[in-house]
């Protein structure tokens, strides 16, 4: 078993430093930091900017819709691009969008509308950065290599949120917000160069790129006929995957009222039980990574668990008055959230055939988008009406009954036919 384990560990080990995936990995985890420094740098400069929390929040808001909005149409023209260059050229383009905000600062020509213009270019960018990079990894790693692939590339966004903030806090304060965008615009730079390097074999792609709104059409047509009839399993993980988003993304957002209302902490603690979710995220990262994609049943049993202990552990937490049970607790949820997405989105790759691989990809990712955003809305408002507590057993609740939905899928026969078809898939 040990050296299973550790066949499986060299395994992982041998994607980061192969060139093709590893300059991947390499430059989208240096991509992830400086998408975080983006991220908290455009916050604080939009409430120096402002002196308002609403329209401070509004560059949030704007940074989320174009995924949400356009993220199918996005995946017809993704599955018309080649992935290689595609993933250079976006990568350069929000670079020169992100180095314009601190060029039109210094020479004082940003207005706030101007900065939700750009925030809003940057973003509609950035909708076919994470299509496109998922669809290149299924074209650099074997089938069986899929779910460690995946876990990998989830674990960039993972050192990104744990690094990005206390680095773009500190560099603010240092360097000042003009120096923290240059900085994230390199990063971007970086990215493109890394991906320069990557051999990628596309044998699908077709001839023309620049389509008419009736071959649009069609193509949306196509993917919906492949979702609704040809492949509905992918469809059915959709939904659970959506359902699962639905609380996991909230509870993100309920952790400092939690911690400040029910354990009766400050920021210290806020701190550590978010390093302690990070830390979580971090040993799914390395535990699903070891796991090479196998029988779907096996693949489904991993994101059952997922949810299943994450509801578990979001209720006990609901009762956790003692901050080391707190913090344990916290490793748990945060193995729950990062465990679920690599399996499933794996499943879904490995069951979509190329020429249409980024258009199934954004579905999937839109569907999740509107569940996230669905989720931090509807357990915002319990929570500000009914109380923390309340909104993390309702939370605790989503998951438990997504968990239990799965295992609904696995064990009756009809929707069980329809992920059993995902193995015979191309």
């Amino acid at each position: 078993m040990n050296s299973d384990r550790g066949s499986r560990l060299v395994a992982s080990l041998r994607l980061v430093v192969s060139r093709d995936f590893g300059m991947l990995w390499l430059g989208e985890a240096i991509s992830q930091i400086g998408d975080s420094l983006n991220r908290v740098a455009l916050l604080w400069f939009a409430y120096q900017t402002s002196r308002s929390t609403l329209r401070m929040s509004l560059v949030g808001v704007v940074q989320t819709l174009p995924p949400l909005i356009f993220g199918p149409l996005i995946g017809v023209y993704l599955d018309r691009l080649r992935k290689k260059p595609a993933l250079v050229v976006i990568s350069l383009l929000r670079g020169a969008l992100v180095t314009l905000i601190p060029i039109l600062h210094t020479a004082h020509l940003l207005s706030l509308n101007l900065l939700y213009l750009i925030v809003f270019g940057i973003s509609v960018i950035g909708a076919f950065a994470g299509p496109a990079l998922l669809t290149a990894v299924p074209l650099l790693v074997s089938r069986d290599d899929l779910t460690p692939a995946n876990a990998l590339i989830q674990a960039t966004s993972t050192v990104g949120v744990l690094l990005g903030p206390s680095v773009a806090g500190v560099g603010i304060s240092l360097l000042g917000i003009s120096r923290v965008l240059y900085i994230d615009a390199a990063s971007f730079a970086a990215f493109a160069f890394c991906a320069s390097f990557i051999r990628l074999p596309e044998t699908e792609v077709p001839a023309r790129t620049l389509v008419r709104a009736r071959e649009v059409i069609h193509d949306l047509r196509t993917t919906v006929t492949f979702l609704a009839h040809e492949q509905r399993g992918i469809l059915v993980l959709t939904l659970v995957a959506a359902f699962q988003n639905l609380g996991a993304s909230a509870f993100v957002f309920m952790l400092p009222g939690f911690v400040k209302t029910d354990i009766e902490a400050g920021s210290v603690w806020l701190g550590l039980l978010w390093s302690m979710f990070g830390l979580g995220m971090l040993l799914a990262t390395a535990s699903i990574a070891m796991v090479r994609t196998g029988p779907i049943a096996k693949m489904l049993r991993i994101a059952l668990a997922a949810p299943m202990l994450g509801g578990a552990s979001i209720a006990a937490l609901s009762l956790a008055k003692v901050k080391p049970a707190a913090a344990t607790l916290m490793v748990v949820i945060g193995w729950s959230a990062a465990a679920f997405s690599p399996v499933i989105i794996s499943l879904v790759e490995g069951s979509t055939p190329t020429a249409m691989r980024a258009r199934v990809l954004t579905v999937f990712n839109s569907a999740n988008m509107a569940a996230v955003t669905i989720g931090v809305l509807v357990f915002g408002w319990i929570a500000d009406r009914v109380g923390n507590e309340f909104a993390l057993y309702g939370i605790a609740g989503v998951l438990l009954v997504s968990g239990l939905s799965l295992a609904i899928v696995m064990r009756v026969q009809t929707t069980r036919r329809l992920i059993e078809n995902l193995a015979t898939s191309p």
